[in-house]
């Protein structure tokens, strides 16, 4: 895993993607490890990446950057580089999708100690009185009276993922602490905030483990 202490981050890119047939998992891995050392190791703003996996056998990338400018410098340095080219080969170009989510409160520290990310995507209800604050609000009572009780979390996010999309991301200790966390959002008050504000078909939501 790629770690720098930079100060404040405001930009989490996520991208998620499946590898081609013939690729076998740990030259994946390995590829992965050359571009984290090799080409993202040295991007200016770049303030952590790893390499996770799923259950169903997917993979993604999960960088913090500094601000969108440094992310951008990243992305459009990205394929000039031999490691980015080599790992980019190794993917099925048609699975890949990416997110851009623009943290709606500074993240002023790397999580430390994790080994998974739960990253979802939902859009609000349309008929739910909907605002950023309230978002913000409920956000921040699942922290004071739900998470607090788990000491598996490590860090709980919100961000802008498109014009009306936004996402949750949680880093904890593991998977298997992380589906525990969020099975709990449904019977927690705490939570219900929150729930109430997403439309329950649009939520696009996976467990993620750190592989790189």
């Amino acid at each position: 895993m790629l770690r720098k202490d930079l100060g404040p981050m405001k930009v989490m890119g996520f991208a998620r993607y499946n590898a081609k047939d013939d690729v076998q998992a740990p030259d994946l891995i390995a590829a992965a490890r050359l571009w984290q050392k090799e080409f993202l190791s040295r991007q200016p703003g770049i303030a952590m990446h790893c390499f996770l996996g799923n259950a169903a056998g997917g993979y993604a990338d999960a960088i913090l950057a500094r601000d969108e400018a440094s992310f951008a410098a990243m992305s459009e340095a990205h394929m000039q580089a031999p490691s980015s080219r080599a790992f980019m080969e190794m993917l099925d170009p048609g699975s890949i999708r990416l997110c851009l989510n623009r943290l709606m409160e500074d993240l002023n520290a790397l999580p430390d100690r994790f080994a998974a990310i739960e990253f979802g995507t939902f859009r609000p209800k349309k008929d739910a009185d909907f605002s950023e604050e309230a978002l913000m609000a409920a956000s921040g009572r699942i922290e004071r009276e739900y998470l607090s009780a788990h000491p598996e979390s490590r860090a709980h996010l919100m961000a802008r993922a498109g014009e009306d999309t936004y996402s949750e991301i949680c880093f904890v200790e593991t998977v298997g602490a992380a589906r525990e966390i969020c099975g709990g959002y449904v019977s927690s008050d705490a939570c219900m905030p929150l729930l109430g504000l997403f439309d329950p078909d649009s939520v696009d939501l996976d467990f993620w483990h750190v592989l790189a």
